[in-house]
């Protein structure tokens, strides 16, 4: 009996093969009730199958992605201090510029320095140029920018030179008011500001006034700007008026200079 079941599971697949080539409809039938009970094992399979080909490819890009890391930040950083040399190029190209055209203004040769230092004792004003004897300076040479004087050279080396800024204490130069024509001297305090003393009393200094070089003495030519007139009132010794003066260089943010060979012919 257990050998005619054997037979009976050889049967089976015998009778449905011949049901397959008999009747070629029946066939249909059975392969289109395969295929839609099939379909969605197939449309599963293919999602998972893209599923997973999507998460290895995402996963190899992270992977990758964090492996350049280091490279795209230290390539960025590369970017960044070249943008930040290219713009500081820029501001510089565009000093030099109008430092020249104001050379062209001038009525003397100039040489042109550039700060290196500055004295850090906070009263003194004095910086360091880095041009010298080597290259024709001479103390007492004037100091200007295109906003006005600057200072003087106070001590010349072979190739650095300090100057004297109009702040410091030690500091003085011969001045005129554009307007009422007083002339003064200029003296530094040590700060931001700058005073102008033995004005006559009867001076007709105005508030906002310019104040430019008067020419007296031999060191600073005449017409180079100073300041302007800020407050005025009676000095202390009672002869005589005390202005104080806004200085029209910022003298903290000194980069080039130049220095005036010599004083223009009058």
């Amino acid at each position: 009996m257990r050998r005619w079941r054997s037979y009976y599971f050889l049967a089976v697949p015998v009778i449905l093969l011949i049901a397959f080539f008999q009747f070629p409809r029946f066939n249909e039938s059975i392969h289109s009730i395969f295929s839609t009970l099939a379909r969605p094992a197939f449309v599963l399979g293919s999602s998972l199958r893209e599923g997973l080909y999507t998460i290895r490819y995402q996963s190899g890009n992270f992977f990758d992605a964090v492996a350049k890391q280091k490279d795209y930040l230290a390539r960025i950083q590369e970017l960044e201090g070249q943008l930040i040399r290219f713009r500081e190029m820029e501001r510089e190209n565009q000093r030099l510029k109008k430092l020249l055209n104001f050379s062209l203004t001038l009525a003397t040769k100039t040489i042109g320095a550039r700060v290196i230092g500055e004295d850090v004792t906070p009263w003194k004003k004095v910086v360091l140029l880095d041009k010298g004897s080597r290259q024709n300076l001479k103390k007492d040479m004037a100091v200007v920018v295109p906003e006005g004087l600057v200072g003087r050279i106070l001590e010349v080396e072979p190739y650095t030179a300090h100057a004297i800024l109009l702040p410091d204490p030690d500091s003085r130069v011969s001045a005129l008011t554009a307007t009422s024509r007083a002339q003064g001297i200029i003296a530094g305090i040590g700060t931001d500001k700058l005073q102008m003393k033995y004005l006559a009393l009867d001076a007709e200094v105005a508030i906002g006034e310019d104040v430019t070089t008067s020419g007296v003495g031999s060191i600073f030519p005449k017409g180079l700007q100073i300041g302007k007139i800020e407050s005025v009132e009676r000095d202390s010794d009672g002869l005589h008026l005390l202005a104080l003066v806004t200085p029209s260089v910022s003298f903290s943010k000194l980069e080039e200079v130049l220095c005036l060979i010599s004083p223009p012919q009058k």
